[in-house]
């Protein structure tokens, strides 16, 4: 049976996709070849079938029995999986491929409404895509999306026409920016190769007055393990290096996890060098595929930072790889958590890829269930509803990434001086107003082959 699969077996942690509105980032689009072929898809559900039984993490609590006839490959597989499991899911063929290219068709947005604790139902820019139509335009985190195609975004959300109009290929879309000044941009969908490092720099006493005038703090905005973009967090960290960073701040609050080679990776360059050669993360499959557990060690370089403590920045979309990085440093090195509570996903999936021998680029689904947990060197992945952060805060969608930045702010200042600063007041005046969106949670993945 294994025969049967590995041509096409490649392991996975889940990436959180924050909402981008690119033509081709759906999951199972209703309109894809792929639906057509639910007409004729026994042999796909028995494939399904097949892999579930043999690599399933619970797949001796799978549900007895599932009808094959009348279901789509979609609810087939969804009725394949056990309650508890959240995390396991598919993709069409399209959305796959546009995942492993990393090529978008977009705008470049990536948006949200500081509702909690800020009370604020206005859509603002967490960040822009470096090679979008938005970044070539200037737009940049903290501007307020305020008004698409002369509509007022307020107006579109309460008529549930919020995601027909930016969904547009062009539309002209009016932003308010922090200085309270507006601008009205014409813009297109574009393809674009999209990247994982979005920001990298360095803090000194100019960003926070608090820090030691030799204070030299680093910053990394890091938002998906991709083994494709491996050399932009390489660059990036080596880069740290030259410039004699004296600690780190890891952001990771938009960061769904990855590929585990690339999380090693990365967790060489941060551990410490009594960690050098030990155990990082460990898979843990089912008592039926024990055969398959798998240790990856630690490997410093001559570029790895010289860290006594870590800073990462989390959010509910830290998840998976990103995950993992914090338990599997924890046992080596003080890692310090500012933000919110983690997504939770303590695991990891295969991928297939159905049909099983055909080119990647010509497959029509892949199918993600959950296989294997993540365990630290201490056995311990306990983390199925989320770390909890150190010290909790908000999401500053106010700010650009800067030492004005709350969660930024909170870590320098607690690096200067062991504690942190007050949480920022709300925006009381906006408490009974406006409707929340719906930003649907929309999953793919970055992966590596095995």
């Amino acid at each position: 049976m294994k025969k049967f699969f590995s041509s096409s077996l490649i392991a996975v942690s889940l990436v959180w996709l924050s909402i981008s509105f690119t033509m081709s980032s759906c999951i199972f689009d209703s309109d894809s070849k792929d639906d057509k072929m639910d007409k004729d898809s026994t042999t796909v559900k028995s494939y399904v079938d097949q892999l579930m039984k043999q690599y399933y993490y619970w797949a001796d609590q799978m549900p007895s029995s599932s009808t094959m006839k009348g279901n789509s490959v979609q609810q087939y597989f969804q009725s394949r999986l056990v309650k508890k499991d959240r995390w396991s899911w598919m993709m069409n063929g399209l959305s796959y491929n546009s995942m492993e290219t990393g090529i978008s068709t977009s705008y470049g947005f990536h948006i949200a409404q500081p509702i909690e604790h800020f009370k604020d139902y206005d859509v603002y820019i967490q960040y822009v895509d470096k090679n979008s139509p938005l970044a070539k335009a200037g737009v940049t985190r903290g501007w307020q999306l305020a008004q698409i195609g002369g509509t007022n975004v307020e107006t579109l959300i309460k008529n549930d026409q919020f995601y027909d109009e930016i969904g547009k290929t062009s539309n002209s879309f009016t932003f308010r920016k922090p200085d309270e000044t507006s601008v009205v941009l014409n813009l297109s969908q574009t393809s674009y190769q999209s990247n994982s490092v979005t920001l990298s720099k360095v803090f000194t006493a100019a960003d926070c007055d608090k820090l030691s005038k030799g204070a030299k703090v680093g910053y990394i905005l890091y938002t998906t393990f991709n083994s494709n973009m491996k050399n932009e967090i390489v660059s990036a960290l080596t880069q740290m290096k030259s410039q004699g960073i004296t600690d780190f701040i890891l952001d990771l609050r938009y960061n769904g996890g990855g590929d585990l080679d690339v999380c090693t990776d990365i967790a060489g360059y941060l551990a410490p060098a009594s960690a050098d050669g030990k155990d990082f993360v460990t898979l843990s499959h089912n008592l039926a595929n024990k055969k398959e557990d798998k240790s990856y060690s630690i490997k410093r370089t001559a570029n790895s930072l010289d860290l006594g403590r870590l800073y990462i920045i989390t959010g509910a979309r830290t998840a998976s790889a990103s995950e993992s990085m914090i338990n599997c440093l924890s046992p080596y090195m003080e890692v310090i958590t500012v933000g919110g509570q983690t997504y939770g996903k303590p695991n990891g999936m295969y991928v297939f890829l159905y049909p099983p021998k055909a080119k990647e680029k010509d497959i029509d689904y892949a199918f993600l269930p959950i296989c294997f947990y993540c365990m630290n060197s201490l056995g311990k992945a306990d983390y199925d509803n989320g770390i909890t952060p150190n010290n909790k805060r908000y999401d500053d969608l106010y700010h650009d990434f800067s030492g004005e930045e709350d969660l930024i702010k909170a870590c320098l200042m607690h690096i200067a001086t062991g504690t942190y600063p007050d949480l920022p007041g709300t925006k009381a005046t906006k408490a009974s107003q406006g409707k929340e969106l719906d930003l649907e949670d929309g999953f793919t993945g970055a992966y590596i082959k095995k």
